[in-house]
This record gives structure tokens, sequence and C-alpha cells, in this order.
């Protein structure tokens, strides 16, 4: 049968070309912060980093109104990143004190939320703390509705957001250029999951978030400076390109203030670590994982016999009898030179200011989480001991406290260099989701813990003759913190709010908390 033919006219054919590389991608979700009146909006959407459209996704736009009765307006449009799927908004001037309906579009996808009013001041700040979100009990609806009950001013997440192999997708480390859009697309199907588990805790306060080892497809990391691994893990070092692990950590941080040192550093890796203010309360958010030393630096075959379980590689030490305080050299890093300069600079500023501080980041510095009491893992931020101290002396008396992750574990204690007691108080939140297998569980009770106290409280020294006292450990529990800054009372409350084994909350007290601070 003879089909009339169709005759298009020139300029249709051309929009219709043009069209078909031209698509409205879906918004799934935003998390934003802002700092002395500059705001950072991340919107995360559903493009795929491996597809072949030269035009892309059409751009995405901003729009605001003070009242909900108001008429929405344009106030800024950006692209979307492919690699990232991420739209960034910089909004300097922002009106910090004053509540702000905001609503982004990608075509026909729409998503809305509220730009917080920044507090007084003078007023309470609550935060939220969460870390360790392993796969089990995914969506966690009932966990992330009591976090949501608390209505937290701002969120904290201190790492391991996801996990490598989870949800289902094993884990693809792109080695070159070319496999970094594979790479991330094998990132997103992970992240996306965290993403529209907490979409609605984030959407309307801001959210300081950082990254730790399996948020870069690392099995514990010690960056060595940024550089790539060329050994086995404990040479140090990324595992993947530096372009995935600069892309991949954009997705979590790529709202914060600007960073102090972005670089690039060692073989290309940028550096997040920065300041916030926020609320009368100043945070150090910091990168404890990116510039640290290997353990091949002091270690070269296993010291000592296996554990009962768990722990393996030569950055365990499994001899009971050995001393680890021999593994510390003054040369080592934690957080690097700069790191060091900018912590010590912003601690002065903090007492200067007189308002109330917290360090941020990715695992404690003591050895309090353990499979075995007498193992020593070089994972921990207990070592290297000089770096860990001159950490420490850089944030010296300021009123501080510690806020980490990491372990799968709720610890709560105070730090020591000198003596006992003359550093900061540290708080490591439980694990969210994660499988809290970690114990703190010493063989000698803790000396001068106060009367009626758990025999696993008072003052320690850990495997590697750090300093520690410690409060409380949460053994067996995972939850979430809740923290409450008071400046007007100089004080800070450190809440545990437990989960069950299903990763729903449970009305249990835990010992040691709640705690309160008093500067």
């Amino acid at each position: 049968m003879n089909r009339p033919s169709i005759i298009w006219p020139s300029t249709l054919l051309v929009l219709l070309v043009l069209n078909a590389n031209v698509f409205a991608a879906q918004i799934l979700w935003t998390q934003y912060c802002q700092h002395q009146g500059k705001l950072k909006l991340l919107v995360h959407l559903d493009t795929d980093p491996t597809a072949q459209t030269p035009a892309g996704s059409q751009p995405v736009k901003l729009w605001l109104r003070e009242k909900s009765d108001a008429e929405w307006q344009l106030a800024d449009t950006q692209p979307v990143d492919p690699l990232t799927a991420t739209a960034l908004f910089v909004r300097p001037d922002w009106p910090r004190k004053s509540r702000v309906l905001f609503q982004v579009t990608c075509g026909e996808s729409t998503s809305a939320g509220v730009f917080r009013a920044e507090p007084n001041q003078q007023s309470v700040l609550k935060v939220a703390g969460l870390s360790c979100h392993k796969d089990i009990g995914w969506p966690w609806k009932e966990a992330i509705a009591e976090v949501i009950s608390h209505d937290p001013d701002l969120v904290i997440f201190t790492g391991d957001q996801i996990y490598e192999n989870d949800y289902g997708s094993p884990m693809f480390r792109p080695q070159t250029k070319a496999e970094v859009p594979a790479g991330m697309k094998n990132y997103l199907t992970k992240w996306r999951k965290f993403g529209e588990a907490f979409r609605e805790l984030m959407r309307d306060r801001p959210t300081i978030m950082i990254t730790d080892d399996h948020d870069v497809f690392a099995n514990d990391l010690w960056g060595n400076g940024g550089v790539r691994m060329q050994g086995s893990r404990t040479t140090g070092g990324y595992p993947t390109h530096p372009d995935w692990v600069n892309a991949a950590e954009f997705t979590q941080t790529g709202n914060l203030p600007d960073a102090i040192h972005p670089g690039p550093h060692g073989d290309g890796v940028a550096a997040y670590y920065t300041a916030l203010q926020y609320g009368g309360v100043r945070f150090a958010i910091l990168e404890d994982r990116k510039f640290k030393s290997p353990p091949s630096e002091v270690i070269k075959k296993a010291i000592g016999r296996k554990p009962s379980k768990g722990d393996s590689g030569i950055e365990v030490v499994k001899d009971p009898d050995f001393d680890c305080r021999t593994l510390d050299r003054a040369d080592l890093q934690l957080l690097g030179k700069q790191q060091e300069v900018f912590l010590k600079q912003w601690s002065n500023d903090l007492k200067k200011s007189g308002d109330l501080g917290a360090v941020v980041s990715s695992s404690p510095w003591a050895h309090i989480a353990m499979y075995s009491p007498t193992s020593a893992d070089l994972d921990s931020n207990a070592w290297p001991q000089s770096g860990r101290n001159r950490a420490l002396q850089a944030i010296g008396d300021a009123p501080v406290v510690m806020f980490h992750g990491d372990v799968h574990l709720g610890t709560l204690g105070r730090h020591g260099v000198e003596t006992f007691n003359d550093g900061p108080i540290t708080y490591s939140f439980p694990s969210f989701s994660s499988r809290a297998s970690r114990h703190w569980q010493p063989i000698k009770a803790g000396q001068n813990r106060a009367p009626g106290a758990p025999r696993n409280t008072g003052e320690f020294h850990d495997r590697f003759g750090n300093k520690i006292t410690v409060y409380g450990a949460g053994n067996d529990l995972n939850g979430y913190g809740i923290i409450l800054f008071d400046p007007a009372k100089r004080e800070v409350e450190l809440q545990f709010h437990p989960m069950n084994e299903e990763r729903k909350p449970i009305k249990v007290k835990v010992p040691g908390w709640p705690h309160t601070v008093k500067f």
C-alpha cells in the first residue's frame, strides 16, 4: 500500500533534532547549608553519567518566595553537571535571618523546601547526628520519622552514608579517566537510595555531611595526602581514579562552605575541609582520612596472632603484649600540616569570639571500639599518636565538643594528651543501620570512674597509649544523637536515642547519656 509522503518544514526538523538531545531530568532531593550569609543548595537529579546525550538535561531553576501566598520569583538557573547528576546554586548576601520558601524545577519535575531562618545566637541550637547507613532495614521510615519529630535546626552526617556493595549493586572501582562515568553510575545507584530515605529530613534544614572510607569505595582508608593507591590498602592512597573521588565527594559535600585548601592534593584529589558558623555555634569540618599516613610506614608484616573474629591484615596488631606506642613517629600525619594550621587558627578564633564550638570528623581519635580488647587497629584515629596529639593540641582549651562516626558504636568520653581530661569531649554517634558489631569492653576496669558507673567507664590508656576518659558506650545498640547547644548557659547536652536490631526506635536509657558539658 502506498503511503502519502509527509513534507516536514525544515525549522520543525531542526527543533525535533535538538529536542531529541534535551530532556527534563527528575529532581530526587536537595541539601543545603548557609554560612555567614552565603547559601549553597545542591540539587540531585536522576541523570545517567554514561548517557550519550550531547545537549544533556534541561537546566534547573530556583524559585523563591517569603510567604506562601506570594508569587514565586525566579532567582537563578543552573545546568546539570552530567558526571555528578547535580545542580549547584550559590546565593551570596543571603538574608540569613529570614525564612524563605524555595522550589526547584527541571521541566515538569518539582521539589520544594524551606530555607530556615538562622536561629538567634542566644537560642538553643538543636542538632541531629547520624552515621553508618548500611542497607539493613532500608528505608528506615520509623527511625527517620522520629529524627524529624525532634525538629533539629541542623543535621550532621559523619560518614559512611553508603557502603560500596549495598542495595544489590556490587561496586565498580574506576581506574582510568574513561571509566569514571561508569564508576559514578555505579556509585549513584547506592547514593540515591540514601537520598530517597533522608530527603524529607534534608529538605528544610541545613546539612553538614562528610565522607568516610566506604563512601569512596575504600574499606579502610589512609589517604596519604590524596595519592593513588600503588599496592595494598595499607600502603596508602585511594583505590580509584581521582576524578571519581572528587565527583563522589562533591555529591555529599558540595553544599558545604568553600574549602579552606581545596587543592588538588596528591595525585589530583580535592579537599573540602572547612569552617561553618550557624546559630551561634562554630563548626570545624575536618578530613581525618585524606591526609593520614599509612600503616606500611611502621609495619612490614603482621604482628601477633589472629583475634577471635573480625580483624585481618597488617594494620591490626594481634599480639596482646606488643607495645603499640613504638609504632608512633613524629613525622606521621593524621590531618596533615595545612589542616593542623587551619584547626589551630579556627580554635583561636573560636576562643576570641565567645561562641561554642564543635569539631566534626569521620572517626574518634581514640581506640575505643574493638572486636577484641587485645587487638589494635591502625585504622583507628588513635594512630598515629603524634598526629592525634598535635590535632588535639591545636584545639587546645577551646569550648569544643567533637563529633564522629565510623566505628558502629556510640561512645562518649574526654580526650587526654599530657594528662587525663586536658582535651575536648568526644561523642562518636552510634551506627544508624550498620551492624552494632564492635564493643568497648576493656579487660581492666576504668580508674577514677563515677560512683556506681559501669566498669567500662573511667580513665584508660587505649592500646596505643593514648589517654581517654570514657563516660558511656552503647554496646549492641544502633541509634542516633541529638545535641543541644545552649550559648546563654554555656552548656551542651549530648543525647543518645537508641534503636533495636530491626532499626526501629526504642525507649531504653543508655548509661552515660544524656550528658551535659559545661564551659
